[in-house]
């Protein structure tokens, strides 16, 4: 069976990048498009830029800034409406993984109607939709390279997961200049979060060469330049560096799966509301901790690749338990070494949400699906009490 490899058709890149948008819009007269943002991306003042680009193209734009952390499903319908209504024939997506993953859910829905809860899984909609930008604020989610997507309903309090190729974005931009003035929390989870898809992609079952190349290099990126852009949020040459880790990382993780991080991150998310990189940040080292038990040789490399001289002597299992502690180490420093219940979890919740990450479609490609009681204990590890 061939090895299959997913990216968006183009990538624009660098510092200014939002200004060769124009001949792509030009190109495939796209006259009108709606873009799908939240409101703090709205008062950051980072739509200006794009609709700047937008009209540079030729193209007008109508905004729906309804977008929540966690995408919802009457958040889809109230994106599909507002196309519809304003016959708009593209999508641009400008924000993190929220706006992307609102924005693909929106494209696929108005091109196939029906429900969207219809296309839950792989490859389930009949028509592509009109035509897809994803124009990235963070770094990140690496979704605007990705053909997956996430949606909460609700009222099940549980996020639907969709992998579909006419998802897959058409343009994805990534101009750093947009990522200047992020406010330092969100820098530090959507990194993490980056962090998390690059390890859970070398160590997947679903890896293969490509992907563990896009992987290894992520994780070096993500690393190396985290705490600094934390710490110096106009550092450019970090910002881009941070820019270019997180993209690797979400086209490793695009086609290699995911694990148990995800399959756990993704409940809190669904049950709390609590921002997906913040839990993935919270979860990874103490999943890394359990998972290096079924992989040691690939957390050993991971070590090796983050700081290879103090590896020299250590057998791999030494260096695997010091990829966590480096990983550890670096949550810390950058603010998101925090406790599930200092944001209402709940150890009453445990089971529940241990139940529905067993259900979690990310699980099937982690190094080994646990029992229900030890993911209850990996939730409990980073509970204070």
């Amino acid at each position: 069976m061939a090895e299959k490899f997913a990216a968006a058709g183009m990538s624009l890149f660098g510092y200014g990048a939002l200004a060769d948008l124009a001949p792509f819009l030009k190109r495939n007269t796209i006259k009108k498009v709606l873009i799908v943002t939240d409101a703090s991306i709205r008062k950051l003042g980072l739509l200006k830029p794009v609709q700047t680009a937008l009209m540079d193209g030729g193209a007008e734009s109508v905004v729906f800034d309804g977008v929540m952390s966690n995408p919802t499903l009457e958040n889809v319908s109230a994106g599909v409406k507002l196309m519809k209504d304003n016959e708009c024939d593209g999508i641009v997506a400008v924000g993190g993984g929220s706006a992307n993953d609102c924005a693909k859910a929106i494209c696929i829905l108005e091109a196939n109607g029906g429900e969207l809860r219809d296309y839950v899984g792989g490859n389930k909609a009949k028509e592509k939709g009109k035509y897809l930008i994803a124009v990235n604020t963070t770094a990140g989610t690496g979704s605007e390279v990705s053909r997956a997507f996430l949606i909460s309903d609700e009222k099940e309090k549980r996020k639907l997961i969709f992998k579909d190729d006419y998802a897959m974005p058409d343009i994805a931009v990534n101009d750093v200049q947009l990522m200047m003035n992020l406010p330092a929390s969100i820098t530090a989870q959507t990194g993490m979060d980056a962090l998390t898809h690059a390890i859970e992609g070398y160590i997947s079952t679903g890896r293969f060469a490509l992907t563990d190349l896009l992987a290894k290099d992520a994780i070096k990126l993500i690393y190396d330049n985290l705490e600094l852009v934390v710490q110096e949020p106009h550092n450019k040459i970090a910002r881009e560096k941070m820019s270019l880790g997180q993209y690797l990382a979400g086209l490793s993780f695009g086609s290699s799966g995911l694990g148990l991080v995800h399959a756990m991150a993704h409940q809190l998310g669904a049950e709390y509301h609590l921002a997906h990189g913040l839990c993935n940040a919270i979860l990874l080292p103490v999943v890394m901790d359990y998972d290096l038990n079924y992989c040691p040789e690939r957390f050993a490399e991971i070590a090796r690749i983050l700081d290879a001289d103090k590896c020299i002597g250590k057998n791999s299992e030494e260096c695997a338990f010091y990829a966590v502690e480096l990983v550890d180490k670096l949550s810390e420093k950058v603010g998101t070494k925090v406790w599930l219940d200092d944001f209402g979890v709940k150890e009453e919740d445990l089971s529940h949400l241990a139940e529905r990450a067993l259900e979690d479609g990310c699980i099937l490609t982690a190094p080994h699906i646990p029992e229900k009681e030890e993911i209850i204990k990996l939730f409990k590890k980073v509970m204070r009490s």
